[in-house]
């Protein structure tokens, strides 16, 4: 399964992908419920973006990391601005895969891809 805690915009692009691969995905609102629920059902991915409420996704990411329970969990960071900085918050927090938003589905299932992989 893998969870997602994203803004509705990103949420719908992904979610038709999802179900269209017949992928298992759970969406969470908050970054405080995400980190619940990695703990509780290790999902074999998570995809989050940085502006999730309560906790921001480099947070989310850094303490996700930091646990021996989900530091194996892959996660993929969208970035909805094409900062390096952005990207270089994200995989020092410890995000396994930086995408930017928009992106194209190709994009997406490449990023799924080489995740799911691992």
């Amino acid at each position: 399964m893998i969870l997602l805690s994203l803004s509705e915009s990103i949420y719908e692009k992904i979610k038709d992908i999802l179900e269209a691969k017949k992928l298992k995905y759970q969406h969470v609102e908050s970054g405080e419920e995400l980190l619940e629920k990695a703990k509780k059902c290790s999902p074999s991915l998570i995809i989050l973006e940085k502006d999730l409420p309560l906790l921001d996704g480099f947070a989310v990411t850094l303490l996700l990391k930091s646990n021996p329970k989900t530091a194996d969990i892959p996660i993929l960071a969208i970035c909805k601005c094409k900062y390096p900085e952005e990207e270089i918050k994200a995989r020092d927090s410890g995000a396994d895969y930086v995408l930017y938003y928009p992106f194209t589905e190709e994009e997406f299932l490449k990023a799924l891809k080489e995740l799911i992989r691992k």
